[in-house]
């Protein structure tokens, strides 16, 4: 007869088997979120062993180099769509403008040689004996008393006084008003800038005249001044088209700049076409040709390496890790509902059979095995380095290679796919080099079980207290 335990003891073991599934929940996650760094650096080195294979395969962008790079690697785009003619094309165009610009530069050059501003910038604008800066010089000489008065006659109210004609018999504010008062300050204030006796009346004709006077000189001025600039800019203009024309000659111009990369440029965009195409190529379609080339035949072993081991801890990560989330949370969620039911008074007296609480501990322990299996699976394949013993052929499991035949791993569609294909296939260890330490016993771990252990586990969680729970 199974040996029957209090509802306390039930309890108890649940509340333990929770805290533990929490702890390998938390696990989980730490475990999730490491998975995803290393498959970030994964795709990292895969895509720096892809710019270098395509560097090598494609050198340069001669004839000879596009060949090579198609007859290799079927890429027949390169000889279709050439970028050797089309560098050629862009090379030609651009030429093109830059003479066109130095055409352009020419004539405007001789252009601005045949005005007379330029060509009597000395006589015109030579500091302190060309025939425009001494002709302002004498005009503001001229010019000073005038605004000098002008300066002296500076004052807020001076407009008001004009305005009403203060100090004029016709001034008509009469003395009873508080602006006849402003109005006298203000004069007062004005005169006594002069000195002599003056009246408002004579500073007020002094003024105007000053002003016209002054207005005068200020626009001969700026027209004088308007020369200057419009030489000024002339002589500038020039200056820069024999700059520009100096640097087009010296291969200093930004076009011609520009030109010296477009060779670099184009080749940079064929490598990056060619990524494309061989980041989404079966290298096996190819393996023949590499044979021919050993040196790219190691760096493509390398990049699909990389490629494969990125695709491998991905799915590693999804099948083993993520798939169990679920089953996790769905047990913790179904023990922490049994401690909260039987908690209650009515249940005082239920019992449990023992079975029920070794399965209890059974599950947070298959989790652990799973979480420990993928932590080994990750370890396993990140840590691979040996692509030369790897083959570009269809028949070939790089899973086997990487784990060194130590992991099973049917939830991997590759592998799946290659056992189903291949039901006579066993891994054969590559020939280890006379200085390498070779563990011949070694264990082989079958994850698939584990998965589907872990996966299950809410189904077999169900059955089990079917006949506990009312």
């Amino acid at each position: 007869m199974a040996e029957m335990l209090s509802r306390e003891a039930y309890l108890m073991a649940a509340e333990k088997t929770k805290r533990e599934l929490q702890g390998t929940l938390q696990t989980l996650n730490q475990q999730q979120a490491e998975n995803r760094r290393e498959v970030s650096s994964l795709v990292s080195r895969a895509e720096t062993a892809l710019s270098e294979l395509a560097a090598v395969i494609l050198a340069d962008l001669s004839p000879q180099a596009i060949d090579f790079a198609v007859n290799l690697t079927g890429y027949t785009t390169l000889a279709t769509r050439s970028p050797a003619a089309e560098l050629a094309r862009a090379e030609e165009k651009l030429r093109g403008q830059i003479a066109a610009r130095s055409q352009q530069i020419q004539a405007r050059v001789a252009e601005i040689e045949r005005t007379p501003i330029f060509e009597n910038r000395l006589l015109l604008r030579a500091p302190r004996t060309g025939t425009l800066v001494r002709e302002i010089a004498e005009l503001e000489e001229f010019r000073q008393p005038g605004a000098d008065v002008l300066a002296r006659c500076a004052h807020p109210r001076l407009q008001r006084l004009l305005d009403v004609e203060y100090g004029l018999p016709s001034y008509a504010v009469p003395f009873w008003r508080l602006s006849y008062f402003s109005d006298w300050k203000a004069g007062d204030e004005i005169v006594a800038k002069f000195a002599g006796q003056k009246t408002f009346a004579e500073v007020r004709s002094e003024y105007l005249h000053a002003k016209e006077e002054v207005a005068v000189y200020d626009q001969k001025l700026d027209k004088l001044r308007a020369e200057v600039q419009a030489g000024e800019a002339i002589e500038r203009e020039h200056d820069s088209l024999v700059a520009e024309q100096k640097a087009i000659s010296d291969g200093t111009h930004d076009q011609t700049v520009i030109l010296g990369k477009l060779p670099d440029q184009f080749l940079r965009v064929a490598r990056i076409q060619l990524e494309r195409y061989l980041s989404d190529l079966d290298f096996a379609a190819i393996g023949d040709r590499l044979q021919r080339e050993p040196q790219i035949e190691m760096m493509a072993k390398r990049y699909y390496g990389l490629r494969k081991q990125t695709e491998y801890l991905r799915q590693t990560g999804n099948q083993l890790l993520d798939n169990s989330r679920p089953a996790m949370e769905q047990s913790l969620a179904r023990l922490q509902r049994d401690i909260n039911k039987y908690q209650r008074p009515k249940y005082y007296g239920q019992r449990f059979p023992r079975e029920t609480l070794d399965k209890l501990a059974q599950r947070n322990t298959r989790c652990m095995s799973l979480l420990e299996r993928q932590r080994q699976a990750q370890t396993t394949i990140i840590s691979f380095h040996s692509y030369e013993h790897a083959r570009l052929d269809d028949d070939f499991l790089w899973w086997d290679l990487i784990t060194d035949g130590r992991i099973k791993a049917n939830y991997i569609d590759e592998v799946a796919h290659f056992k189903a294909l291949h039901p006579t296939y066993k891994y054969q260890r590559p020939k280890q080099k006379s200085d390498e330490v070779v563990d011949d016993d070694f264990e082989v771990i079958d994850d698939s079980d584990a998965a589907v252990a872990v996966i299950h586990t809410s189904d077999s969680y169900q059955s089990d207290h079917r006949h506990d729970f009312s």
